[in-house]
């Protein structure tokens, strides 16, 4: 059930699951007709403190949240890291009944993906130059699913974390080019107190991989801390990244870049709002980071 009161909707039932895809579409049919906007937290699952912060951001925002639990192998990195994810959908539904989720959507793969699914969607020459960019397999897994994830909730909001800003700038040139109505919102990041960002992947580290793995944090808050300082030339700051990911022994750098954050074009001399990322290998487990830096007036 549904209450309104002045200005605000409040949704006042239990949480409830929805399995398929017809149910999900139906019910945001009703809802929009009424003229709610939808805030959906996309996930795979896992849920951690990462996507809470998302939640509260999307009940802040909207009358209604909804959140999906999908993971299908074109979401993963390699098909060992899909087979190894865990999934605990009890636990998962648990803890978001306590979050004051309106509607969990939680379709199967085959009712995302039948066995006859042929249809893709690709953003093209996008962010190809940006060193650590995702292989374009999984940016291709990310944009069908999210493209049929708005399709069938009719999101007015999609809510990411700025740690996945790379994933939040390809979304928002593939709405920006379909003409979607669903606006990106990338949330801030939420962090461990060591500084490491919480994260699915973060279930593979042990505790003293987890400690090591903030080192990617800490790169990040020396190049900011560089930017706002008057650094111009990105080079340097992406090799001072490097050599602070280094120090730490259990890391494997693997990437950094400075680039802007609606292209993703790679950044030279640095002036303006820029983001900076950086990955790494920590264990057998591939991690990410990034945020933006603002850089003094010339």
């Amino acid at each position: 059930m549904i209450c309104m009161r002045g200005d605000f909707h409040y949704h006042v039932a239990p949480m409830e699951i929805v399995n398929r895809s017809s149910r999900m579409s139906a019910i945001s049919a009703k809802l929009i007709s009424t003229e709610m906007q939808i805030g959906l937290v996309p996930t795979m699952g896992v849920i951690h403190p990462g996507h809470i912060s998302l939640i509260d951001a999307a009940r802040e925002m909207t009358d209604l949240v909804v959140v999906s639990i999908f993971a299908h192998r074109m979401l993963f990195l390699s098909e060992q890291e899909y087979l190894q994810y865990p999934r605990d959908f009890t636990a998962d539904v648990d803890l978001l009944s306590q979050q004051n989720v309106d509607y969990v959507f939680a379709p199967s793969e085959e009712e995302m993906y039948p066995g006859n699914h042929s249809t893709y969607i690709q953003v093209e020459n996008f962010g190809v130059k940006l060193t650590g960019n995702l292989q374009p397999l999984l940016w291709r897994g990310l944009t069908t699913t999210i493209m049929k994830m708005i399709h069938i909730v009719r999101p007015s909001f999609l809510f990411l974390g700025l740690k996945d800003a790379l994933q939040g700038a390809v979304l928002r040139k593939m709405i920006r080019d379909l003409s979607l109505g669903t606006e990106v919102v990338v949330a801030p990041v939420a962090r461990h107190p060591s500084g490491l960002a919480y994260g699915t992947r973060n279930i593979f580290l042990t505790d003293a991989q987890k400690a090591a793995a903030s080192v990617l944090y800490r790169s990040l808050k020396l190049a900011e801390e560089a930017i706002t300082g008057g650094a111009r030339q990105a080079g340097k700051v992406i090799q001072e990244i490097k050599k602070t990911v280094e120090s730490e022994p259990m890391a494997e750098f693997e990437f950094a870049f400075v680039a802007d954050p609606e292209s993703l074009d790679p950044v030279g001399r640095i002036g303006g709002t820029v983001l900076i990322g950086v990955g790494a290998r920590i264990g057998t487990t591939s991690l990410n980071d990034s945020l933006l830096a603002e850089s003094p007036a010339e």
